[in-house]
């Protein structure tokens, strides 16, 4: 493979660092810079945890970048023991006593955390196996059982370093990087080594009532991200995809005409003021409560509203398309409704060799015109810019999530403008409730600002 000047970059930015994150955007190669930067530190014994879908890419990937013979095993079955040089382990894995007993058992040259957004909060176990246990809150870090403290070098990967607000960063600086939290006079910096000072530093906090004695915190937005930013300067390494040259979507709502019997099915009895209260407090299981089943009826009406408008769009000449969406019954309708194009997908019961078979299908100038995407089973670790359209047939309340889906559609080779659309039923709340959805990017943009 011949690699890019910024993955050359960014394999030398790794590569200087015991600890560093790499938050190049998705599609910009960072397995490629990760797998050069470890040849570079003539790593060999090197530990990768990525997703399901990512342990066959990170398998190919070390044949096509590394330029060492490396031994490497993808561990799919957890019976089997550990016994490569190079290991490729699942997130589920690190909940897996067997598999974490015989991890901890080695010292790794390098651990590589891929999709590291997956280790975001303490409360985790899987955060607890890979980053270790708070004690009084952070004031100590309990690592006896923690991969990072078995591992000379520790790279975390991802593309969503912070997927919904800045209390996210926390754990890998807290773990690799707690210098970084203690308090500098001549700036004029708190030390926020302790969960609750860093979160009431850099997070805007209410308290959510659950019940009479139960309360929890909930973060609705950020606050001293210049100063949060300034502090993980030199730890992060993030480009954009304009960076590395590849142009980003358009984004635009795509509004559908229904008839008014379909709009009253869709808006119910909702109470549309504390629905987009709701969204604006960033409180996603008060919208689910709200919408509830209600999320699928109007998936489904938007589905029949769809169909004849991508009949439509390949009458005008679209060669193929991405659908997005959330609900498997969603997901039916459209299979049915556009099968005389073509038609494959990923959902989350598709195994990870059926995957890669329906994109090499989609891929194909002459394969199915149409890929059904279900949003949190096919958002990473896949390439589908075979197609210059994507929509959201129905969308997500996690901005990482829609981020990471709307971003499979674009990559060097893509020589077109992708277009991105999310569905709304005009008219209706599901229209507003759409658009308030993009304000919880706010907060995550500026502390990411370089």
């Amino acid at each position: 493979m011949i690699p890019f000047p910024t993955q050359l970059s960014g394999a030398h930015f790794l590569a200087s660092r015991n600890h560093a994150l790499l938050a190049d955007e998705p599609r910009c190669g960072k397995t490629g810079t990760a797998i050069m930067a470890a040849d570079y530190i003539m790593a060999t014994s090197i530990l990768v945890i990525t997703t399901a879908s990512g342990r066959g890419v990170w398998l190919k990937g070390f044949s096509d970048w590394s330029v060492f013979d490396r031994d490497v095993q993808a561990i799919m079955n957890t019976k089997k023991p550990v016994t490569a040089d190079t290991v490729i382990v699942g997130w589920p894995s690190l909940v897996n006593p067997r598999v974490m007993a015989q991890l901890l058992a080695r010292k790794w040259d390098l651990v590589i955390s891929d999709e590291d957004h997956f280790a975001k909060n303490f409360t985790a176990k899987r955060t607890q196996s890979l980053y270790g246990k708070l004690v009084d809150g952070g004031a100590t870090l309990d690592h006896a059982t923690a991969l990072y403290s078995k591992a000379a070098r520790v790279w975390p990967l991802t593309g969503t370093p912070i997927p919904h607000s800045p209390d996210d960063m926390y754990p890998r600086l807290r773990a690799l990087a707690p210098e970084r939290l203690l308090s500098n006079a001549a700036k004029g910096w708190p030390c926020v080594m302790e969960h609750d000072d860093f979160l009431h530093r850099y997070c805007v906090v209410r308290m959510k009532k659950l019940s009479q004695f139960n309360r929890i915190k909930v973060v609705i937005g950020g606050q001293n991200l210049p100063e949060l930013r300034e502090r993980i300067k030199g730890f992060i390494l993030l480009r954009t995809q304009a960076d590395v040259g590849i142009r980003p979507p358009s984004y635009d709502t795509l509004p559908l005409i229904v008839s008014e019997t379909q709009r009253r099915a869709a808006d119910a009895n909702l109470d549309q003021k504390a629905i987009l209260e709701a969204v604006k407090d960033g409180k996603t299981k008060e919208l689910d409560m709200h919408l509830g089943p209600l999320r699928r009826i109007t998936g489904e009406i938007k589905a029949a509203a769809v169909i004849a408008a991508v009949k439509e769009e390949f009458d005008c000449g679209l060669d193929r398309i991405v659908l997005a969406y959330w609900h498997r019954d969603v997901g039916k309708i459209l299979m049915e409704g556009l099968s005389q194009f073509g038609v494959v997908g990923i959902d989350g019961a598709t195994s990870a060799d059926m995957r890669q078979k329906n994109v090499e299908a989609f891929s194909d100038p002459k394969g199915p015109r149409v890929f059904l995407a279900q949003i949190e089973a096919a958002g990473e670790a896949i390439d589908l810019s075979a197609a210059a359209v994507l929509w959201f047939v129905e969308a997500s309340f996690s901005p990482r999530s829609m981020k990471q889906m709307s971003l499979r559609i674009t990559n060097h080779e893509q020589r077109r403008n992708a277009v991105v659309k999310v569905c709304v039923l005009q008219g209706s709340i599901d229209e507003a409730l759409q658009a308030s959805l993009m304000r919880l990017w706010t907060a995550i943009r500026e502390v990411l600002t370089k």
